[in-house]
């Protein structure tokens, strides 16, 4: 729902043509019932070669452990590892440390004319 045409089409841009990396699988697990019809309406735009590397298991572990052991996995996936901490106690204090470095980033580039 967060995603526009238009970001989606960027988002595609990016990932087919300017990612400074190589994808050689997506996996999306837990997607929505919605995402299927989201799917479907950009599943054209997306190249084959992309497309044949995404793959989506649902809610079906089993199937994502046959490509990741579950020894490597958080038991959130059906895994062996511990659960997955979404608190985000460990990161935020990091992230507010750096905060006067992302204001220094953000004071880069040309000044905007009003």
């Amino acid at each position: 729902m967060a995603f526009t045409p238009s970001s989606s089409k960027r988002l595609l841009t990016f990932l087919q043509d300017a990612m400074p990396c190589r994808l050689k699988e997506v996996h999306v697990v837990r997607q929505p019932m919605a995402f299927n019809i989201v799917w479907n309406l950009f599943k054209p735009f997306i190249r084959e070669k992309l497309r044949n590397r995404l793959i989506f298991h649902g809610s079906k572990m089993p199937s994502l452990h046959k490509y990741i052991p579950a020894s490597h996995l958080p038991a959130d996936f059906g895994g062996e590892l511990p659960r997955i901490d979404y608190s985000a106690a460990d990161w935020y204090p990091v992230l507010k440390d750096c905060t006067p470095h992302i204001q220094a980033w953000d004071s880069y580039g040309f000044a905007k004319k009003s």
